[in-house]
């Protein structure tokens, strides 16, 4: 059955080659819509941002204070709105809750109330947020060290050591959006296949079925895998956009693509034509892509819209290439998107691959 499968995903792969539209589809397509959300959007400038940070006075001293009136005071400037909380535990609430992105808690250090110790809450959802709070922290701290005032201990949860790069995020996010379409091809195949009845001359001979299923899935997933790279690698050598660790963003992009895989293999088995496939592959594609937040930053979009997105097989994975891109992370880090990946992909896939045989032979 492996050498059919092969054979069949290497015919289909040829196929596919030769069509300009699937070309267009998997490689150009992607490419130019990430060039064009990321110069549209750029890197969140100061001017557009709209960060609302939490601030607490957990130490109840002059200098505590200073910092806390200065604060207050540039609320709304470049684009952030600094909110007065009661305590550290309403700031860890606030946090958790998304009602503040972040929290900066000016709070006594050991060494005693003189010398403030600043700490910054991050919620992993909003790390450009967590960004913004870490770079103010930081400024405070050396404005007091510059202007001669006692030393600042600045101690800060780890949010990793680069910005929000818009064309990592939006390379990944568009090859997903398209990618999506392409893996959807594998149902529409076969029921092209079997309405113009190369289906039948392909089943007179030795291939059965599960075969030719199996083996057009591979051939449009290993395509998209290629397709995925090829945007990893133009974003990264072109724009100088910053992914993360390579062999990590490598693995995530193909669990990305078995769940995108299984999910388009999915909606293609509740289509009785080829015409039926690609229009529900479209309305599906579009819907998560909404729900995922393909089309909106990390931090951009509303609090009910993040919550949802991390149920939905591009969600998660863009999440998780927003994890390696800004903290730097290890393939570790990342291991339960992976999983939750390969699950959308293997369980979506197997009702598809039974619903689309069940439609062919009906």
């Amino acid at each position: 059955m492996l050498r059919q499968v092969l054979t069949i995903a290497g015919a289909e792969l040829q196929r596919r080659l030769r069509s300009k539209s699937a070309l267009i589809t998997a490689f150009v397509a992607p490419l130019a819509m990430a060039v064009v959300f990321g110069l549209m959007l750029g890197n969140t400038s100061d001017d557009g941002a709209a960060f609302v940070i939490g601030v607490v006075d957990n130490a109840s001293a002059p200098q505590s204070s200073a910092i806390m009136a200065s604060l207050v005071a540039s609320s709304g400037e470049q684009g952030v709105t600094f909110v007065e909380l009661a305590h550290l535990e309403a700031a860890e609430i606030g946090v958790d809750g998304e009602d503040v992105y972040a929290a900066i808690v000016v709070g006594a250090s050991d060494v005693g109330a003189d010398v403030p110790e600043l700490t910054v809450l991050v919620n992993p959802a909003n790390p450009l947020s967590g960004q913004v709070a870490q770079s103010i922290a930081t400024s405070i701290a050396t404005s007091i060290e510059t202007g001669g005032a006692a030393s600042v201990e600045l101690q800060s949860l780890p949010i990793g050591g680069r910005d929000f790069d818009a064309s990592a995020f939006f390379g990944a996010s568009m090859a997903i959006l398209l990618l999506f379409f392409a893996t959807g091809a594998a149902a529409q195949s076969v029921l092209e296949d079997k309405e113009n009845r190369t289906l039948d001359r392909m089943l007179s001979g030795p291939t059965t079925l599960w075969s030719i299923l199996i083996g057009k899935v591979v051939a449009v997933a290993a395509l998209a895998i290629v397709s995925f790279v090829v945007v990893w690698m133009v974003t990264t050598i072109v724009f100088g956009a910053q992914w993360g660790s390579a062999p990590a963003v490598l693995l995530l992009i193909v669990f990305t693509i078995i769940a995108l895989s299984g999910v388009a293999t999915f909606v293609g088995g509740l289509a009785s034509t080829a015409q039926q496939a690609t229009t529900l592959t479209a309305v599906v594609t579009f819907g998560l892509s909404l729900l995922g937040g393909n089309f909106t930053g990390p931090a951009d979009a509303p609090a009910a819209l993040r919550s949802i997105r991390g149920f939905t097989p591009n969600g998660r994975a863009l999440e998780a290439f927003t994890e390696l891109s800004v903290d730097s992370s290890s393939i570790g880090s990342i291991a339960s998107a992976l999983v939750v990946l390969l699950g959308f992909g293997v369980v979506f896939g197997a009702i598809g691959l039974l619903s689309v045989r069940r439609r062919i032979l009906a």
